[in-house]
């Protein structure tokens, strides 16, 4: 299962940014986005900024999760709708 992060750079250092994600400061990786700065909020997946974004965006990114801040990451999705999507809800 692949995960989407999202935070607040805090400081850009060539290829890498310090981005805080709940509290917690992440070292990610700046390969595929340029002009990041400082206050930016910026969408990370597997430790590399993908995008920039708004705060709200940002926020509603990580509502989708619960992150602790610790090593794990709890996620809870709903399963209503997914009939509709070609798959069958658990019994």
């Amino acid at each position: 299962m692949a995960l989407m992060l999202a935070g607040r750079v805090l400081e850009v250092d060539g290829g890498t940014a310090v981005v805080e994600v709940a509290g917690r400061e992440r070292r990610v990786r700046l390969d595929f986005i340029r002009n990041v700065e400082p206050g930016d909020y910026v969408r990370i997946y597997y430790g590399i900024v993908l995008e920039k974004v708004s705060r709200e965006e940002a926020e509603e990114t990580l509502a989708h999760c619960s992150y602790s801040g610790g090593e794990s990451i709890e996620m809870k999705f709903s399963l209503d709708g997914l009939e509709t999507m070609g798959f069958r809800k658990p019994k």
